[in-house]
């Protein structure tokens, strides 16, 4: 079979759909059989996987990328069958198309997840792909129920294709790079850790206000990694409770060093209301790293019973749980020896399987 991959999201600095798009092509070429023909808005991206066909549109405006360069492409060279990793396909597609689903974060009534014109763009988009594809893959049952409620697609061409985290994060780092690592990030003194970006929904201002109700009970700096959109509310937020010298700004941490942050870590901290799949509560899991995390959307599904689950809005509650996952070594041996269970229950090679099985029924489709 001759799959081609819509690779735009390899413009993306960093982030989740990016992390998906690597992690299953890998799974792809490692099951072998069928041919991969990837779609790259720039030349720098050529060499990402030298296995396949990599074919460069360079058009770095997204919806020209979309309408007007990958239809043409395609017609050229008659696959059969399109992958879109992000959630949307655009129109003029001449071959049968699988699209994935990462979150409809897009129609959430009131949190503030994306700009204006992006959240009407998407939610029209995410509707008519719904629509239009032959196949769509949810990337937790969550999300799946979300695309039913949400879209007109209909139940028995929505599949479930869950994430996995790097193998990567599998591997225990000697104490020598710890420490190392340490030094360079100035995270000297024990630290829980955000691992994501900073916006409305990651619900970051309970996670603040609940070191401050833990105060001295809690032996431990909070390490945030991510962007810096929101960033004036969230400096503000962290002087007016008195955090200053608790909080460190990590900014983007480069993938290839974030096994290392997660294992220096003595937690993960993991506050968000609205998630899609969540990965990284996967990767603080593989890394040995005890999770505490919200009880909201996919998190309950994804973290299983490998991670302590707060109610997202409930301060109190989160200032007890961040001491106790930062103190209780029975509590913490409990959950590292859970969640190692739970994340090995995650591989590329079965979300691979599983959207090939997609991939396979929606060119068949068109074929009969």
């Amino acid at each position: 079979m001759r799959i081609a991959i819509s690779a735009r999201s390899l413009d993306y600095p960093s982030g989740g759909p990016k992390e998906y798009l690597l992690g299953l092509v890998r799974a792809l070429l490692d099951l072998g059989g069928n041919e991969l023909i990837l779609y790259y808005p720039h030349k720098s991206h050529l060499g990402t996987f030298p296995e396949v066909t990599e074919t460069v549109l360079p058009v770095r405006n997204r919806l020209a990328f979309d309408w007007l360069a990958l239809p043409s492409a395609l017609r050229g060279s008659r696959p059969d069958v399109i992958f879109f990793p992000s959630s949307n396909m655009p129109p003029n597609i001449p071959c049968p198309a699988v699209t994935a689903m990462l979150d409809l974060g897009y129609f959430h009534p009131t949190l503030r997840m994306y700009k204006r014109a992006d959240t009407l763009y998407m939610r029209r988009a995410i509707r008519y792909s719904a629509r239009r594809a032959e196949r769509l893959v949810a990337i937790s049952e969550h999300t799946r129920a979300d695309v039913l409620r949400l879209t007109e697609a209909r139940p028995e061409r929505v599949s479930v294709t869950p994430l996995a985290c790097d193998p990567a994060f599998r591997c225990p780092a000697s104490r020598e790079a710890l420490d190392a690592f340490r030094r360079e990030h100035d995270l000297e003194r024990d630290f829980i850790l955000y691992a994501g970006n900073i916006s409305p929904r990651k619900n970051l201002n309970t996670l603040l206000a609940a070191f401050a109700v833990a105060g001295d009970r809690l032996p431990c700096d909070l390490a945030v990694t991510g962007g810096y959109a929101w960033s004036e509310d969230f400096a503000a937020t962290v002087a007016r409770l008195g955090l200053s010298g608790r909080v460190k700004r990590l900014g983007h941490v480069a993938p290839a060093a974030m096994p290392l942050l997660y294992q220096c870590a003595r937690a993960l901290a993991f506050p968000s209301l609205f998630e899609g799949f969540g990965l990284p509560v996967l990767e603080a899991q593989a890394s040995r790293t005890p999770v505490v995390c919200a009880r909201a959307t996919s998190l309950p599904e994804v973290a299983g019973d490998g991670a302590l689950l707060v109610d997202p809005t409930d301060v109190a509650a989160w200032a007890e749980a961040l001491v106790r996952i930062a103190t209780d070594e029975t509590l913490r041996e409990a959950l590292i020896r859970k969640g190692l269970a739970n994340e090995a229950g995650y591989t590329w090679e079965r979300t691979a399987r599983l959207t090939l099985d997609a991939l396979t029924a929606a060119a068949g489709i068109r074929r009969r």
